[in-house]
C-alpha cells in the first residue's frame, strides 16, 4: 500500500470518530430536559381553534318560469323554384340576384319569336268559327239548318276557343314572374341563355315570416304544443319573440329527436335564413332560488351544490339542480328548502357538519 492511500484512509477513520463523538456529546446536553418531562411535568395545552366565520344570506324561493333551451337555426319560410312555362331566348333580365320581389313581378323576358303572330291568327280564327256557329244556331232554329252541321260548327267553334286561350297563354308567360312575395336569392339564367320547358329560372325566398327550427328531445317534445309562445337568440344577442307553430308528431329516425318550429315576425327580411340561434321555449312556472354562479361548490364525488348553515350554527352541503339563467346573470337553482340561509363568502374553507360562526350580509 503506498503513502497516499494510507493518508486517505487516515482521514476517513478521523472524521468518523469525531461524528460518533459528536452525537454522545450533544446528546447529553438534552438528557436534562427529556428527564425533566418524564418526571411528571405536562406538555404546554394546545391553542384552541376557533369557529369558522362564514358570511350568510337569509333568502327565500321566487317564481320562476322554467324553460327549455334548444340549440337550433333560422330558416325560411319557403323556397320556391321558379321555372319557365315555355321555351326560348332568355330576351331580357328584369331583376337581379338579391331583389326583393312582389308576387306577379316579372324576373325575365323569353324572347316572343312567332308566338305574337300566332296570337293573331288564333284570335282572327275564333273570330270567324264564332260567326259560323251563331249563324248555324240562327238556321237550325228556323229549321233551315241540320242538327249535324251546327255540332260540326259548335266543335270547330269550341277547338277554335282553345287554340287561342293557348296561345295567349304562350304570350303571358314570355315574362317569368315570381308567384310569392320574397328575395330572389339564386338565378341560373342570363340573356342569351336557351331555357326549356320548366327549366329552372332561379330561387325565390320568403323571410316574412321566418322560422326558428330545433330538434327536442323524446323528454322535451312531450311538453311542447302548437301556439305555444317562445323566444329565440341569435349569436349577436337579437332576442326574437313568436308563436310555436309546428311540432313534429313523429321522430326523425338517425337522431331521435322531433322537429319544432317557432314563427317569428320579420318585417323588411333583417333576419337572414341559416342563422344560430338558441329556441327558448317556456313550459311551467316552479320556485327557484336566484344566486350568483360564484357560490357554486363541488362535492368529494363532483356533485354541485351550495353551502347552508342551520339554526344550531352547522354547516350543511345541500346537491342542487341547475334550472336556467336568470336575466340578471345569476342562475336558478332547484332542490332546496323554500327559506335558506345561503353561505355566500367563505363556502370553500368549511365542510358538512362543521360548527360555524355566522356574519349576515348586508343588504344591496
Amino acid at each position: 500500500m503506498n503513502r497516499r492511500s494510507v493518508i486517505i484512509a487516515a482521514v476517513i477513520l478521523a472524521v468518523s470518530v469525531l461524528w460518533v463523538l459528536s452525537g454522545v456529546v450533544f446528546g447529553d446536553r438534552k438528557a436534562p430536559e427529556q428527564t425533566v418531562q418524564a418526571a411528571g411535568s405536562k406538555p404546554p395545552a394546545p391553542k384552541a381553534n376557533p369557529q369558522a366565520s362564514v358570511q350568510v344570506r337569509r333568502q327565500s324561493a321566487e317564481m320562476m318560469q322554467a324553460a327549455l333551451s334548444i340549440p337550433g337555426r333560422t330558416e325560411a319560410f319557403r323556397k320556391v323554384s321558379l321555372r319557365a312555362e315555355v321555351a326560348g331566348p332568355v330576351e331580357t333580365i328584369l331583376a337581379e340576384r338579391g331583389a326583393t320581389l312582389r308576387a306577379g313581378q316579372p324576373v325575365l323576358r323569353i324572347a316572343a319569336k312567332a308566338r305574337r303572330e300566332r296570337l293573331d291568327e288564333a284570335t282572327a280564327r275564333l273570330a270567324q268559327r264564332r260567326i259560323e256557329f251563331e249563324a248555324a244556331s240562327s238556321l237550325q232554329a228556323k229549321g233551315f239548318q241540320s242538327q249535324i252541321r251546327l255540332a260540326e260548327t259548335k266543335s270547330l267553334f269550341e277547338a277554335a276557343e282553345a287554340e287561342q286561350r293557348q296561345a295567349a297563354l304562350d304570350v303571358a308567360h314570355l315574362e317569368v314572374k315570381s308567384p310569392i312575395d320574397g328575395v330572389l336569392e339564386t338565378r341560373e339564367a342570363e340573356v342569351g341563355s336557351f331555357m326549356e320547358v320548366n327549366g329552372v329560372v332561379g330561387t325565390i325566398v320568403d323571410l316574412d315570416p321566418i322560422r326558428v327550427v330545433a330538434n327536442a328531445t323524446e323528454r322535451d317534445v312531450t311538453q311542447l304544443r302548437p301556439g305555444m309562445k317562445g323566444s329565440a337568440r341569435l349569436l349577436d344577442g337579437t332576442a326574437l319573440d313568436g308563436t310555436i307553430t309546428y311540432v313534429a308528431a313523429s321522430a326523425e329516425p338517425n337522431t331521435r329527436t322531433f322537429r319544432v318550429e317557432l314563427e317569428v315576425p320579420n318585417p323588411g327580411n333583417r333576419i337572414r335564413d341559416g342563422l344560430t340561434a338558441s329556441l327558448n321555449l317556456p313550459v311551467a312556472e316552479t320556485k327557484a332560488h336566484r344566486v350568483s354562479p360564484g357560490i357554486l361548490t363541488l362535492a368529494d364525488n363532483g356533485t354541485v351544490g351550495v353551502k347552508l348553515v342551520e339554526a344550531d350554527g352547522t354547516a350543511r352541503f345541500v346537491p342542487v339542480q341547475l334550472l336556467g339563467n336568470a336575466p340578471d346573470g345569476g342562475i336558478w337553482l332547484g332542490g332546496l328548502p323554500e327559506t335558506i340561509n345561503l353561505v355566500t363568502v367563505g363556502q370553500d374553507f368549511i365542510t358538512h357538519g362543521q360548527k360555524v360562526t355566522t356574519v349576515m350580509e348586508k343588504a344591496p
